[in-house]
């Protein structure tokens, strides 16, 4: 099913393409390669074409993740024993005190302009390409619509830190200046519209971590879906049609609430989009070595490397789950125990030797003295026993519980944000699955409130970066939580990092 990636990742080490400066969005040249000499055999077509796609799977959790989550009321990075805060970056995260210095919001932005600079450099130079003889396995049209999404999801993305953002469609366009919000998101909605046509459906050969029509859908879905927040004027109708072609389709709820997450997780036919990974040929997927304590990781699993217990996540999210829910299972907390070698149950040590008990409650954000085992460890992905820290579950983007969740959403909202029947069928849909009685799941009109779709996006989609995104449309991102006070409302976009102001001043 990862094929196409696993085929391709090997021969794209060697694959001398165009980039795009994080600094100024001027192209750099890697090579003396062009377009005019470099496209003359499929896999050079392929390289080339796979390349953002590729690079997405080196940024997507190492960088976007932080910024989507740990910024929010669900996951924080403790500055602790065990654990070395970057230079308090994590904590500004927190606290909402990022500055335009803050080497992380670099970093997505190279990130995300740098995978659009690989976009245009395939567009730009295929046009003009005869394919015949190539072998090449894809249309030319299917490939430059799949890449035209790859650039509009990083542009949503972009869109979503930072809002007035430059527009570079072709290589070469120096010094871009910024547009306005309303211009972003026309840009954004046109891409999609003018690509889904000639996007292969689900199931089509060599479709599986590619962009879908059904995964065009959902990127349009939630563009429409934010729309209100981002711009000031609601598309709330829109919203519900791009959610009703995706339900109308092939994708179903999985089964159980982490079929989606297994390690095999290409077998789910609820997932939409996913960015695959790979233990051996696509390594930046180590969400398991971020979350656990070493201890666990190595005496539990079974995993012999060290990892780092970075990220945890706060004791008021922690308590939005009931006892009865299956999706508590995706947190580490309580005594830690494992079968050793002989059978028999053991203690998980500390690093002082002592049973380790995990507790939600964390004392303090900033404790380089204590906090080891405080703070529950989200496990949401399958562990793959005596595995890699490098993990073979494939990262999941966009998959149907969100689509049900965001439809019934836009319809509370156009009922003055009060649920309609419709909308907690929506909802119930997805709780059942959680629960042996029904009883315990299901909502009424009167008791599925804003307030309540929220928390319940927040227990089916945590960690999914998806948290930042609701609490700003929710109108609860800058709320005080636990060590943080109330923050002011320009919180609700990241600032333009100063490298990149100071190198294009058109963008201030």
């Amino acid at each position: 099913m990862k094929k196409i990636y696993r085929n391709f990742l090997g021969s794209l080490l060697a694959t001398a393409l165009v980039g795009m400066s994080g600094c100024d969005l001027d192209e750099k040249i890697y090579s003396t390669e062009t377009s005019e000499n470099f496209y003359q055999n499929a896999d050079q077509v392929m390289g080339a074409f796979m390349m953002p796609y590729s690079f997405m799977q080196t940024h997507v959790y190492q960088t976007h993740f932080a910024l989507q989550e740990f910024t929010t009321d669900e996951a924080v990075v403790p500055a602790r024993y065990g654990y070395v805060d970057q230079e308090g970056a994590w904590v500004r995260f927190h606290q909402h005190t990022w500055t335009p210095s803050d080497q992380w919001i670099l970093l997505e932005w190279q990130n995300l302009f740098q995978t659009i600079g690989y976009c245009n450099y395939f567009i730009d130079g295929i046009q003009d390409v005869n394919l015949d003889g190539m072998n090449v396995p894809l249309s030319k049209e299917r490939m430059i619509a799949e890449v035209r999404m790859v650039r509009a999801l990083h542009y949503y993305w972009a869109f979503s830190d930072f809002r007035e953002i430059p527009l570079v469609e072709h290589v070469g366009e120096a010094s871009p200046a910024k547009r306005s919000s309303a211009e972003v998101f026309a840009f954004i909605e046109t891409e999609i519209k003018e690509s889904i046509g000639d996007l292969p459906e689900k199931g089509d050969e060599d479709a599986y971590g590619h962009f879908t029509k059904g995964a065009a859908q959902a990127l349009l879905a939630k563009l429409y879906l934010n729309a209100q927040a981002w711009t000031g004027q609601a598309r709330w109708d829109d919203c519900i049609a791009a959610c009703d072609a995706i339900i109308a389709g092939s994708y179903t709820l999985d089964e159980n609430w982490n079929d989606p997450f297994l390690i095999q997780n290409e077998n789910s036919q609820e997932n939409i989009y996913v960015v695959p990974f790979d233990a051996a040929n696509a390594q930046q997927f180590n969400f398991l070595e971020q979350n656990l304590h070493e201890n666990i990781l190595i005496q539990k699993y079974g995993v012999t490397y060290y990892a780092w217990h970075k990220i945890s996540t706060q004791e008021s999210f922690f308590d939005l789950y009931q006892e009865e829910d299956a999706r508590i299972n995706q947190w580490v907390v309580g005594e830690q125990r494992y079968i050793d070698e002989n059978g028999d149950e053991q203690d998980v040590l500390t690093w002082e030797g002592e049973p380790m008990t995990v507790t939600p409650y964390i004392d303090m954000l900033i404790n380089y003295d204590g906090g080891e085992a405080q703070g529950v460890m989200n496990i949401k992905y399958e562990i793959e026993h005596g595995g890699l820290s490098n993990m073979n579950n494939d990262m999941v983007i966009f998959r149907l519980a969100d689509i049900l969740y965001m439809k019934a959403e836009a319809l509370m909202r156009q009922n003055s944000n009060a649920a309609t029947q419709e909308a907690v069928d929506l909802v119930n849909s997805v709780r059942v699955r959680n629960f042996d009685d029904p009883a315990d799941a299901e909502y009424t009109t009167g008791t599925l409130t804003m307030d309540e779709l929220l928390n319940e996006r927040g227990r089916e989609l945590a960690y999914e970066m998806h948290r930042r995104e609701d609490m700003i449309r929710f109108g609860h991102f800058t709320d005080e939580w636990w060590e943080k006070s109330e923050s002011d409302a320009s919180r609700a976009v990241f600032p333009i990092p100063l490298n990149v102001v100071t190198a294009n001043p058109n963008l201030k």
